[in-house]
């Protein structure tokens, strides 16, 4: 049986005539009123929520005010030099004193955070990162398995549910009926020489009590796991970043070492287990590398591999 993959790609947009009569606006200027618009934003926050995450915005801030401004200021000038619209509100609510990694400097934190968008701006299209920049979910393309179609998006880790995971998120869903499969929250960063990048994956999160319906997918697979699946198109989308492994927070490292005991037993799934049966090996920062997937192959588990890499690859 002949199994097709279908990636969605976005279109160029097309480019309109300008007369010569039109005046260019300055950068600095676009970036001063890109400032004084996302300050209306963030003072107008609380008429957009309610009133439990209005006063938590408000606490994060009172906590660590500088760090939030100098994020704001980065927020208001990238959208500014790259004429994006204003950030979404989740951006805004970014909680950089528990992002990514339990112990690391909040100033590294900001940093890492300014890094994934500088790499994803290479990476993605502009109306590609404009879509995502103000909160959107984009399908990414679908794979063809035995019996059933299967769909990436990628959106804003925080509109996933997962703020403090990563930055960006990608779901696997089944197309028939929607289930979510899996989700994984990640952040590019560079790695080794000036250019090079991988990602760093914060979460990996599974649907609760749905044992049957995974092993359905991975039959209808050929064999390969939805994480599994995810991995490979997370090294699609870094392709060219000229490396053969990625990270991984470990369990110790996970953001959720922040919230009470009782929060934390939510954490079923043993995180340190799943990527030492990937061959990961110990990392000083986020806690593993992670060796790249092998995707050559022919027999169907590498064919249903390689598909998912192309989704990856060929998505921008």
């Amino acid at each position: 049986m002949n199994r097709k993959t279908s990636i969605v790609v976005t279109p160029e947009g097309a480019i309109s005539s300008i007369s010569p009569s039109t005046m260019v606006v300055p950068a600095a200027a676009r970036s001063q009123r890109s400032q004084y618009a996302l300050l209306w934003r963030i003072l107008t926050f609380s008429l957009r929520v309610r009133w439990k995450r209005a006063v938590l915005f408000w606490c994060r801030f009172a906590a660590n005010p500088l760090l939030t401004i100098r994020w704001w200021r980065f927020t208001a000038a990238f959208a500014a030099a790259r004429e994006l619209p204003l950030p979404h509100d989740e951006l805004l609510q970014k909680p950089l004193s528990k992002f990514l990694v339990h112990g690391m400097p909040n100033a590294r934190r900001l940093s890492l955070l300014i890094e994934h968008f500088s790499i994803a701006e290479v990476i993605f299209s502009r109306d590609s990162m404009t879509r995502l920049w103000r909160g959107e979910w984009l399908e990414m393309g679908l794979v063809q398995g035995r019996s059933e179609a299967y769909a990436c998006c990628i959106a804003l880790a925080d509109r996933s549910g997962g703020r403090h995971e990563g930055a960006f998120a990608i779901k696997l869903l089944r197309v028939s009926d929607q289930a979510l499969l899996c989700t994984a929250r990640f952040t590019f960063v560079n790695q080794g020489m000036e250019g090079r990048y991988t990602f760093v994956v914060g979460s990996m999160q599974g649907p609760r009590n749905a044992k049957q319906r995974i092993v359905e997918v991975t039959r209808d697979l050929a064999g390969l796991r939805p994480k599994e699946a995810i991995l490979i198109v997370l090294q699609g989308l870094a392709a060219e970043g000229g490396m053969q492994h990625f990270l991984a927070v470990s369990q110790a490292r996970h953001p959720i070492q922040y919230r009470r005991r009782a929060r934390q037993s939510m954490l079923l799934s043993n995180i340190d287990a799943f990527w030492l049966e990937r061959s990961a090996e110990p990392e000083g920062v986020y806690g593993f590398r992670v060796p790249y997937s092998t995707i050559l192959g022919t027999d169907r588990r590498s064919q249903s591999k390689s598909w998912f890499y192309n989704i990856g690859e060929l998505f921008h």
